[in-house]
């Protein structure tokens, strides 16, 4: 494994349709009801929320792009709370460079130097040890953006900053300890700061871990406390636009199937916290 390809870019994406392969015929969740939560409405509670329960991809909110085999679709079989959840499936061993992502529309603009963000993740099957970026917050131009990374490295967590465009191009990581959990519903929680450049991630609210100038994992040698990044500790981003969500393979040779599910999301300027 080469962490310093672990970016969420590399080639050029296509749109697709709110559509993808049937869901497995595991179950979970907490029940068939649950809050609404359109920006605004009831439930909501901060400055963007989509729990899915219109049942499909609002192309008024989201972009839907993918690449390869990867395939997305909005499902009712595995699901947090409510009645839907978004599911992300990757086929066995595609040969290339998959991925599939929702993308925000117009994120609130309070959100672009410091954000907190909170999705519920499940992830399918039991033995996972794929390489591949989850969530990220950065510019626009996927796939090829500047951004933060919530991914996961063998059966573990790497938090990371990436640099696809311009010079100097490249990226630092951290390999927080633990694995991620599977086969069951994580409420996963996380901040991402451009003022000082910093990612703190939480589970089940719980501490995961932390990429800033103290804790840098890729590349190796990096000193506590100096510069993150191009001697820069802050503004690395510029400014976060768009929230992705979905999956990116980056090694996909030999790989399992696999599916990836997201439901409860909600971005703000304050921690959000998980639901009762």
């Amino acid at each position: 494994v080469n962490p310093g390809t672990g970016g969420a870019g590399g080639q050029t994406g296509t749109e697709v349709d709110a559509s993808g392969a049937d869901a497995p015929t595991d179950t979970g969740g907490a029940g068939d009801t649950g809050p609404s939560t359109v920006d605004g409405g009831p439930g909501c509670g901060n400055l963007f929320c989509e729990d899915f329960e219109s049942g499909q991809i609002d192309p008024a909110r989201w972009t839907n792009a993918a690449i390869g085999t990867a395939t997305m679709t909005v499902q009712q079989k595995i699901v947090a709370h409510g009645k839907y959840a978004v599911q992300f499936h990757g086929a066995a061993a595609p040969g290339s460079i998959d991925y599939v992502y929702i993308i925000t529309k117009n994120a609130p603009a309070a959100l672009q130097k410091h954000n907190f963000g909170r999705a519920y993740l499940y992830i399918a099957p039991k033995k996972n040890d794929i390489d591949m970026g989850m969530i990220f917050g950065g510019t626009a131009g996927f796939p090829r953006p500047t951004y933060m990374s919530i991914a996961n490295h063998g059966t573990g967590w790497q938090f990371g900053f990436i640099k696809l465009m311009g010079s100097p191009g490249g990226e630092v990581q951290a390999y927080p300890p633990g694995d991620i959990p599977v086969a069951t519903w994580t409420c996963l929680e996380w901040e991402f700061n451009d003022e000082p450049d910093e990612i703190n991630v939480w589970g089940d609210g719980k501490v995961i871990g932390s990429l800033n100038n103290r804790n840098v994992s890729y590349p190796g040698g990096h000193a506590p406390g100096t510069p993150l990044y191009n001697n820069m500790n802050s503004g690395l981003i510029g400014a976060f636009t768009d929230f992705g969500f979905g999956f990116y393979d980056w090694h996909p040779q030999g790989r399992p199937a696999f599916d990836l599910y997201y439901d409860d999301i909600a971005l703000d300027t304050k921690r959000v916290g998980c639901l009762p």
